[in-house]
Parts: C-alpha cells; structure tokens; sequence
C-alpha cells in the first residue's frame, strides 16, 4: 500500500489520468490492512471523510459521502421500472447496493461477489454501509465470479447492477465490462429488464465511457448516462450507465415515480436521491451526449 508519513495515495487510476495527478488522504487511524486472495485491501480513518475503504490502492467510498454513489447506483432504476422484484448485483460485496435495494418491496435479491472476505470486512468494519443488509431474508449470497453466474440465469431478473471496482486488464472487474458479458446480461433480464454499471470520470469520456456505451449499444436498444459527482472519488464528476431493453430511462413517468418515493420514503432515509435528483442527473452538457 502506497502509505507514507500517515498519508494514503491513490497508486493507480484510470484513462488519462494515470501518472499525471495524485489523490491523498491523511491517514488519522489505521483501521485494517491486509490481502485476500482476490486484492488488497486498506481501512482507515479520516479527519474529513470519516471511515475510508480501498481495494488495490483505490478509493471505494467513504463513509461521508458512499451514500452517493449507493444510492445514485440502485434508485434510478429501480425507480423507473414499473415492479422491480428480482434483482440480481453483481459485486456489491461491502453491502451498500444492496442495502438500497432492500429499501423496495422486491422479493428476491441474488449478491454475487466473487471475494467472500469482502462481506466479512463490511461486517466487522464498514457496519454503516452494509448495516443488516446482509441477513434479510430476500437476500442469497454467491461468493464466485459474476460472468460465470450470469450464463447460467435467463429470462428472470428484472433489474442487474453490476457494482464493481474500475476495469482494469490485470484486475477481477475487467470481465464485467466486456461484450459477451453484456449478452448475457441481456438473456439473463425480462423483457422490461433494466441493467446498470459503473461509467468512469467525465474526465475519461472519450477512452472509457464512449467505449462501455457503444458494447452496450451493441446489446441493448435504449442506453443512457446517469451523472453523478462523488467528492471522495479521484476528479469528483463521475458516471452510471444505464441499459434497458424496452424502458427509455430519459422518458419514464417522473409522476408515478414521486408517488411511489414519498410511501417507501415513510419508512425509509435517503439522503441524495430524489425524483428531482433522478431527473438532474440524466441532464447532460453538450459535451457528453452520445445518443
């Protein structure tokens, strides 16, 4: 771990950013450090951004701002599909998906996270991410690859989200970004099924997000960009996307979505999105439109 007088340094990002900028953190309390036989893996506290977790010398969320992206993540598709039930994630292993998933009233959610020892991480030291997601009876958990899984699923989910780390070659989240990994994405959803996966920094549009927007469109007919900005994240301005096979994701009923926000919204916290948020986010600049 690139660790040096209490600091932590991002050792690898993506696209152009590689080389030419460091993003560090002061490193208050080391929490854990330690390998699975999968990555490395890094806890610690800090001043700003509270509890930090890194997995192979990248930031995954921070407990100051992971309601962001977890949110940002699950609620906009499912949001905007008319009865999401069967929900299938893809990594996830720290819990947050999954707990905002739990936060509508599907009946089964299948986790498959590769590395078991991430889960029992979360557990022990990320208690605010996955709280008790983890133990809901809706919820079975499958420690092994997501692309072998999702051959073996057809025709059944109503909504994948594919919550991975960056895709790098050398790493276990490259073959999630891959055309055949789509395809079978796509045979795994029903006929109104939704998927979603982790875009990149606006500042990697050209080498990274056209090119994971274009395999999508190869596979699914309606492919959309959801915008979000994570200040824990190396340049901040980052992005979803979003592929459904017959739903539009720009042209869903912003009207049935607030009713059905303010019932679960009764029972349950958010603390970014809303149906406003959901609405901003899928505005774009000139710059980053693609359809």
């Amino acid at each position: 771990m690139p660790i040096s007088e209490k600091w932590f340094c991002e050792g690898t990002v993506p696209g152009e950013r590689l080389g030419k900028l460091k993003h560090c953190f002061l490193i208050d309390k080391l929490i854990f450090q330690g390998k699975t036989p999968f990555q490395k893996v890094l806890v610690f506290n800090n001043l700003l951004y509270g509890r930090v977790f890194c997995l192979n010398n990248v930031i995954q969320l921070t407990e100051q701002d992971e309601f962001i992206y977890h949110e940002m993540l699950t609620h906009p598709i499912l949001f905007s599909h008319s009865n999401p039930k069967n929900i299938l994630i893809i990594g996830g292993g720290d819990g947050g998906v999954l707990r905002e998933v739990l936060k509508h009233k599907v009946s089964q959610v299948d986790l498959v996270e590769i590395d078991k020892e991430i889960i029992e991480i979360s557990k022990k030291y990320l208690r605010f991410v996955c709280q008790d997601s983890f133990s809901d009876k809706r919820v079975r958990i499958f420690n092994l690859s997501g692309e072998k899984f999702i051959k073996r699923a057809k025709n059944f989910y109503d909504i994948v989200i594919i919550d991975s780390t960056n895709p790098f070659q050398e790493n276990i989240a490259f073959p999630l970004y891959s055309l055949n990994f789509y395809k079978n994405i796509f045979n795994s959803l029903r006929r109104d099924g939704i998927m979603i996966t982790l875009g990149a920094s606006f500042l990697d549009f050209d080498n990274i997000i056209k090119g994971t927007f274009k395999k999508l469109k190869k596979v699914f007919p309606l492919v959309s960009i959801f915008r979000f900005c994570m200040p824990s994240y190396h340049c901040g301005e980052y992005c979803f996307l979003g592929a459904s096979k017959k739903i539009d994701l720009t042209k869903v009923d912003f009207k049935r979505i607030e009713r059905r926000f303010k019932k679960i919204q009764k029972k349950y916290k958010f603390r970014y999105y809303s149906p406003e948020i959901h609405k901003a986010a899928l505005i774009l600049p000139k710059k980053f439109k693609l359809n």
